[in-house]
């Protein structure tokens, strides 16, 4: 993909926008019905496959059918059934449950890794994504399909022919950045604030290694030109080792730096390692509860992003006052990280709507909206 051509590049939301107006069956005033299909390329880990979980929370009344295109084999999409007419015996193939069709019902259809899949797999499900139809039998009307793939240039197995390309829309998920990763992703699963703060902190590894000539220049990345690195930063990576950063205290700190090295890399398993350090930094949450004038505040912009991003996710109604309070202590970034993450669209409802109704908490979106109004520029 040419330079140009990358400065399309969508996000998560873009192409769960576009999946949800356009893969649905329409007509236009003719009456002709036309729908379209997305095929997301996008470099390893950064979530391609994941966007089937945005486009079913904004459609929430379909049912959603993921298929792993290379565990596939001949056979799989669909099996005989012997049927008789006439005094005659003929053979009526049925289609494979995983693809949803028997319940007649609107789907998403994610088919997975399709680029890689053994011909006689991909074959039958061209058809299905491009006519909705497959064995004579038809797809809901508001089914919508989209499929993923690895980009060429990363050289995994991606191919398709030119008049298979044809037949659908390739649209490249371009990486996020920090702050996407952590406002559509980290925030709202409630991520290892260690991990947060990392991220925020030091966008670079979130990097696109093609805006990296020299492999140097980025010692975080997954890099193909980086002799000897066989492991990275990607946001996938990164969410697990939010996973492994939960149990710090049930593991020994060479174990938890030896599973970071094996799913982000050394230099990125020793950076997150050096910000585990900063947890001495960080006030016990019942300080904050209980004496939230005097609980102690960070002194590093770090450790304050880790307090922030733990009350995200921990926050409940009976110490939200006494939160409030503290938070009006803190330096001004970590303010808005709190504030603005409860914002998102994305951020747990219910938590959300206690908080939305706190007066301390209004008052300071009311003060501060100069900061969201920047904030969408």
């Amino acid at each position: 993909m040419s330079f140009s051509e990358r400065l399309y590049s969508q996000t998560h939301d873009q192409i769960a926008d576009a999946i949800v107006e356009l893969g649905p069956e329409q007509k236009n005033t003719a009456g002709h019905s036309q729908h379209i299909w997305y095929h997301i390329e996008g470099l390893k880990g950064r979530g391609k496959t994941s966007i089937i979980h945005e486009v079913a929370r904004r459609l929430p009344n379909h049912m959603v059918r993921y298929v792993d295109c290379t565990s596939l084999t001949t056979g799989d999409i669909g099996i005989p059934k012997f049927k008789e007419a006439d005094e005659q015996d003929f053979v009526r193939f049925v289609a494979n449950e995983v693809l949803g069709i028997h319940t007649n019902q609107p789907l998403i259809v994610c088919l997975d890794e399709l680029s890689k899949a053994a011909r006689e797999v991909m074959l039958p499900l061209m058809r299905a994504g491009l006519e909705r139809s497959l064995y004579d039998y038809r797809f809901h009307p508001d089914t919508v399909f989209f499929s993923t793939g690895n980009l060429g240039i990363e050289g995994l197995g991606d191919k398709f022919q030119a008049h298979q390309l044809d037949r659908f829309t390739t649209v490249e998920l371009r990486t996020p950045t920090n702050d996407e990763w952590l406002e559509n992703f980290a925030i709202p699963n409630g991520l290892n604030p260690i991990v947060c703060a990392v991220v925020k902190e030091n966008p670079q590894v979130l990097a696109d290694w093609r805006d990296v000539p020299n492999p140097e220049d980025n010692e975080y990345i997954d890099h193909p030109q980086a002799a000897g690195r066989t492991k990275g930063t990607t946001p996938r990576g990164l969410a697990k080792a939010a996973f492994i950063m939960d149990k710090i205290d049930k593991l020994d700190e060479s174990t938890i730096q030896a599973s970071l090295m094996g799913t982000i890399g050394t230099a990125g398993a020793k950076l997150v390692i050096t910000y585990s350090k900063l947890i001495d930094q960080l006030p016990p949450l019942e300080s904050i509860k209980q004496d939230p004038q005097n609980a102690k505040v960070p002194t590093t912009a770090g450790a304050a992003m880790m307090v922030a991003y733990r009350s995200l996710a921990a926050i409940e109604r009976d110490w939200l006052d006494a939160w409030m309070t503290y938070l009006l202590r803190m330096d001004k970034d970590a303010q808005f990280m709190f504030c603005n993450g409860v914002r998102s669209p994305k951020y747990n409802k219910k938590k959300q709507s206690f908080i939305m109704q706190n007066k301390q908490f209004t008052q300071w979106c009311i003060d501060h909206q100069h900061l969201f109004a920047a904030d969408r520029v």
